[in-house]
């Protein structure tokens, strides 16, 4: 008798799967001492896009600077982990346009 093989296909199950690549986004950044100002942490938190979150985890291993993970969306200040107040950080990355 065979078995067939479920992808994580509950909406429980992808926001789990959604909240761990998050995590694992994070702790890659953090480990090459990148500096995430508040407003991008909520961004990753808050991706529920696993496919969005895989290729910001590809390029995240690689990467040294923001603008390397989510591309030219961020402004310098940003980069350097400047303003991390409320202002709004430009990190535009479209599902699917990783």
């Amino acid at each position: 008798m065979a078995t067939k093989t479920y992808r994580y296909q509950s909406e429980y199950a992808q926001m789990l799967r959604a909240e761990g690549e998050a995590k694992v986004l994070l702790m890659i950044l953090d480990g090459r001492g990148v500096v995430i100002p508040d407003e991008v942490r909520r961004r990753i938190t808050s991706c529920t896009d696993t496919t969005v979150l895989e290729a910001w985890i590809e390029r995240a291993v690689h990467a040294d600077r923001l603008c390397e993970v989510f591309g030219s969306g961020l402004e310098e200040g940003e980069e350097a982990g400047g303003d991390q107040g409320d202002g709004p950080h430009a990190v535009h990355v479209e599902p699917g346009a990783a």
